[in-house]
């Protein structure tokens, strides 16, 4: 995992560097009469706009932008305003939409799995959009900036400071795209990690009314952006400035969040792969709630210390220096689940067992190796398990089915 976060930064960054070269010699867009602010205000709304809804954003920009540009000078806008490309945007928006439409009365464990493969595809577009999009509209901020800078300079202090400098100083030029590149991309990181921790809520909610309430919410999120923007472009800045400001709080959040959902899906979407990658001496996990200070969702592995002890081993942010804590000592037992198995813990009687670490989806069939990993004696059935062998068992009774093979098997044994 950490291996892909550096490869991911790299490319971001690989791409920002090219761009951010290319544009100077790339032909400028066609130019307008507004003020420089007004464009900037508009390059705040359109990268938090982006950032909330990647491809939606993207496809949106760019059938505005080539609409919206006379035919004679559409050759100079960028490649994700070329019809074949957001025409295949909303191509694929289209098909997002009808998995919500008529998934909503599909059970959870059919529609579940396409909403964990949404995830993956809100991933690639927010890369596409961060390694192309987002640089060029902060590049095209940047030229407004400068214009507007020097829009305000007037002759006599140039000609002073042209006096008393060097001319290689007099005759210094800052090129602010190193400036407002980098901040562009992070702020839209920022925002798109907030926006992609309402992904992964829908993706492991179970329950269909509240999938609609998340979707809402991120509509509200997306239309705050957009409304604002129509009445005045700096009141959509400042909406989207506030955005931007929670999104900053809850990253830590969200990051712990996105690392768990894209794992999970990861495991259920390619069960064969993650069982490969299965190792119940030191099992993938996560927390499921704090300790010693750890938050919740917080990824790392559960190991079984040389003393005996169990401990929980993670890296902060996933790059930093490796971590332990050791889990308290208690009652123990691990549960058998519907998607993934779990540590039980409780300090004692007459505390109940709570679900203390969750472990990743390949882990399914290996309870019983971790269980002695561990030594914990007991492997429990978690009570949606149950209830769907209870379904089981009712409907072998009612239908008499299976009935003919138990008879076979106890006149065998008694036998």
């Amino acid at each position: 995992m950490r291996s892909t976060l550096f490869a991911l930064t790299l490319i971001i960054f690989s791409f920002t560097t090219v761009l951010a070269t290319d544009a100077a010699t790339t032909p400028a867009l066609p130019s307008t009469d507004r003020l420089p602010g007004v464009d900037m205000a508009e390059g705040i709304s359109q990268i938090t706009g982006v950032a909330i809804s990647p491809l939606l954003g993207v496809s949106s920009v760019g059938a505005w932008r080539y609409y919206h540009t006379p035919e004679t000078q559409r050759y100079l806008l960028p490649w994700f305003c070329h019809p074949y490309v957001f025409g295949f945007g909303f191509a694929i928006l289209a098909l997002c939409f009808l998995k919500d439409l008529f998934g909503t009365a599909a059970p959870p464990l059919i529609k579940k799995p396409f909403d964990m493969a949404e995830l993956f595809e809100n991933k690639l577009s927010a890369l596409v959009a961060s390694a192309a999009f987002v640089p060029f509209i902060a590049s095209q901020m940047a030229q407004h900036f400068s214009t507007g800078q020097q829009a305000h300079l007037t002759a006599p202090p140039n000609v002073y400071f042209a006096s008393v400098l060097p001319v290689h100083l007099a005759t210094f030029s800052f090129d602010y795209r190193l400036l407002f590149i980098p901040l562009a991309i992070l702020a839209f990181l920022t925002v798109w990690l907030a926006s992609h921790a309402i992904n992964v809520l829908i993706a492991l909610c179970p329950f269909g009314f509240i999938d609609a309430l998340l979707k809402l919410v991120k509509l509200a999120l997306l239309s705050s952006v957009v409304l604002s923007y129509l009445i005045n472009p700096y009141f959509g800045a400042v909406i989207s400035l506030i955005i931007l400001f929670i999104a900053t709080l809850i990253a830590p959040w969200a990051f712990r969040l996105t690392v768990f959902g894209t794992l999970l899906a990861a495991d259920i979407i390619a069960p064969t792969r993650a069982q490969r990658a299965a190792r119940p001496t030191e099992a993938h996990a996560f927390l499921a709630r704090s300790i010693s200070g750890v938050p919740a969702r917080t990824y790392g592995h559960l190991i079984r210390a040389e003393d005996g002890t169990v401990q929980f081993t993670y890296r902060p942010w996933l790059v930093f220096s490796r971590r332990a804590v050791a889990v308290p000592i208690g009652a123990t037992a691990i549960s058998k689940g519907v998607f993934f198995p779990s540590f039980l813990y409780s300090p004692g009687n007459p505390e109940p067992l709570r679900i203390l670490v969750m472990f990743l989806p390949r882990y399914r069939t290996h309870e019983g190796a971790i269980a002695a990993h561990f030594e914990i004696s007991d492997v429990l059935d978690s009570p949606l398990t149950k209830g769907f062998k209870a379904v089981r068992a009712w409907l072998a009774d009612t239908l008499n089915i299976g009935r003919a093979k138990y008879a076979e098997f106890r006149s065998s044994r008694m036998a």
